[in-house]
């Protein structure tokens, strides 16, 4: 016979997949909701549940990952979509414990995580042109409902340090990275900070959702069969540049479409984003324009950095060093962007 133990010494835990059936009793246990259904939406830079009680209500509970960024920003995000909610913003809202905290500190192999339970937004991604443009509409009334929000502050100020100067630091530690190849970034994440310190005294400042892609909301016709859309996992905002917030749909596109530059469907999309981001009262100087091919390469740089900083949870084959050299023509393509509208 074998022995066995039951905690081996040498194992170090990473990150935990909660069962579903523990997040339905957390969520009943500290929100006093009766759930009747729970299932594991997605992992991913976090863990998202779909959660359905009893009277047919909707909600999405989020178990926060621990991040080499650093602490959860749940209590600005929290306080956030409060706030957005309360202006009228299309935000699924946050739902407060019964003893009204924002969220609950669960104790996890790993370490403490974070649990917060939200709205459900209705509903699929934007898809046709009318949905974009009425995805440019509701983002420019979030940015317009933030300007005065006085709450707590976020942890995350999108600069050029969080979108680029921390991807660097991820890859000055990535295996079988050869130095060639992190000189390459080195130099890269130099010319992207250069461009950035150049421009930023220019360009418009606002409340960031920080993940607009066209993923992060969902369009909706309700009984009167109006069009409505909602936006939700807002855990990536904080203060920064209009023109990032907006250099994240085009960049999703051009990337999942492995294009050096915007086909005809992008531009369509591109187009009405843009029409109804003005319509909904967001201004966009020429400078945000003209600043977004930086931008667009920023946002990759941040969303290669997540992959690079996360090997601990989804290790190399998230961004393969073969990947992480062909990246650089990329870079080098979208420098010449053209994405006026």
């Amino acid at each position: 016979m074998t022995d066995t133990q039951k905690n081996d010494p040498d194992l170090v835990p990473t990150h935990t997949t909660a069962a579903a059936i523990s997040v339905a009793r957390w969520v009943a246990q500290h929100h006093g909701l009766p759930v009747q259904q729970c299932a594991l939406i997605r992992r991913g830079l976090n863990d998202n549940y779909a959660v359905r009680c009893a009277d047919g209500t909707r909600y999405v509970a989020r178990l926060y990952s621990i991040r080499p960024r650093g602490g959860f920003n749940v209590d600005f995000e929290v306080a956030l979509l409060e706030h957005l909610a309360s202006k009228g913003a299309s935000v699924a809202a946050p739902v407060l414990m019964a003893d009204r905290r924002t969220h609950v500190q669960l104790q996890f192999p790993e370490g403490l995580r974070a649990l917060a339970l939200f709205r459900h937004a209705e509903g699929t991604t934007p898809d046709t042109l009318d949905d974009f443009d009425l995805t440019g509409r509701a983002l420019a009334h979030i940015h317009e409902a933030a300007r005065d929000y006085v709450g707590p502050p976020s942890r995350y100020t999108l600069d050029g340090h969080h979108l680029a100067g921390r991807t660097l630091a991820y890859l000055k530690v990535y295996p079988e990275l050869n130095e060639d190849l992190l000189e390459t970034y080195r130099r890269l994440v130099h010319r992207l900070l250069e461009e950035l310190t150049a421009a930023e005294d220019g360009l418009t400042r606002v409340v960031c959702h920080g993940d607009t892609h066209g993923f992060n909301n969902h369009v909706n016709t309700d009984a009167a069969g109006i069009k409505k859309t909602m936006f939700f996992d807002f855990d990536d905002a904080g203060p920064g540049f209009l023109a990032y917030d907006l250099s994240v749909l085009p960049r999703s596109y051009l990337f999942r479409k492995s294009l050096k530059e915007p086909d005809d469907a992008l531009r369509e999309r591109w187009m009405h984003y843009l029409r109804g981001y003005r319509a909904g009262g967001g201004g966009v100087s020429e400078r945000d324009i003209a600043a977004l091919p930086l931008f667009v390469q920023l946002r990759h740089l941040w969303n290669l950095g997540e992959a690079a900083g996360r090997l601990h949870h989804w290790g190399t084959n998230s961004a393969p060093v073969d990947w992480l050299q062909k990246q650089v023509d990329m870079f080098e393509a979208w420098k010449g962007l053209d994405l006026r509208a």
